[in-house]
């Protein structure tokens, strides 16, 4: 008896063990959360959500970065960039926000449209990733591409696919303060230098857009936007769509 005891006390405390060990790694599970910022440009999500998007890796999110361009296209004094340059940029800069390996489509730059095919190809994204938060451009951007991305952002979260759905915007492509109404801000003070290193990243871009002077800019819109909710440095968020979820642990 008293050895058969023991086998069930055994038994019932390896089951416990187990037990406790599956629920463990459901909470685990539960908590990592998974991100998709999609963006128009491979240097896009940097200067929009770089701080953020590096606060979410540093919290242990999974970030999947989808760049709907694929980056090849001829700047105003007739240079031609090549893909394989801005793509290895980009790849360079995910390295540093610590997302997973960005995923490029083979769209022209400057000649994004929305269209079923890739809608589609978003929706399996979306579908293979299952986003809880999903990242993407400002539908009144002055860019075209990023207008583009915004409706396709629309199309792939209808009916509540993804339960929190943010519209970020990019300089130097931003709205005016009547067509962009933050209501999301996320404090980047502990990641801003990552933000500033993953932008560095794009040399082919960085001299474009003004080099250190766009650097100084950017960091003035984080401050302003951080002064608004008593951080150092922040980004802003248009909220399309918001559950408790996004509050995290």
């Amino acid at each position: 008896m008293l050895s058969s005891s023991i086998r069930k006390t055994g038994s019932l405390y390896t089951e416990k063990r187990i037990v406790t060990t599956y629920t463990k790694k459901l909470l685990v599970m539960r908590l990592t959360k998974k991100v998709l910022a999609m963006s128009a440009h491979p240097d896009d999500m940097e200067f929009e959500a770089g701080g953020t998007i590096a606060k979410f890796t540093k919290r242990g999110y999974k970030v999947h970065l989808l760049v709907l361009t694929n980056g090849k296209y001829m700047d105003m004094s007739g240079k031609e960039h090549s893909r394989v340059d801005l793509q290895t940029e980009g790849r360079r800069a995910a390295e540093i926000l610590g997302t997973e390996e960005p995923i490029f489509f083979d769209n022209p730059v400057t000649n994004l449209r929305v269209t079923g095919e890739i809608v589609t190809q978003v929706d399996n994204i979306v579908d293979e990733i299952k986003p809880d938060i999903f990242i993407s451009h400002h539908p009144f951007d002055s860019h075209q591409d990023h207008k583009a991305a915004a409706e396709i952002m629309f199309a792939v979260c209808r009916q509540g696919r993804v339960k929190n759905v943010l519209s970020g915007s990019t300089l130097p492509y931003r709205p005016n303060i009547f067509a962009y109404r933050p209501q999301f801000f996320v404090d980047i003070s502990e990641t801003i230098d990552t933000k500033i290193e993953s932008i560095r990243a794009y040399k082919s871009q960085y001299e474009k857009f003004g080099g250190e002077k766009l650097i100084e800019r950017m960091i003035d819109m984080a401050k302003t936007q951080g002064w608004a909710m008593g951080y150092e440095y922040a980004e802003s968020f248009e909220v399309i769509r918001m559950d408790e979820s996004i509050l995290g642990d």
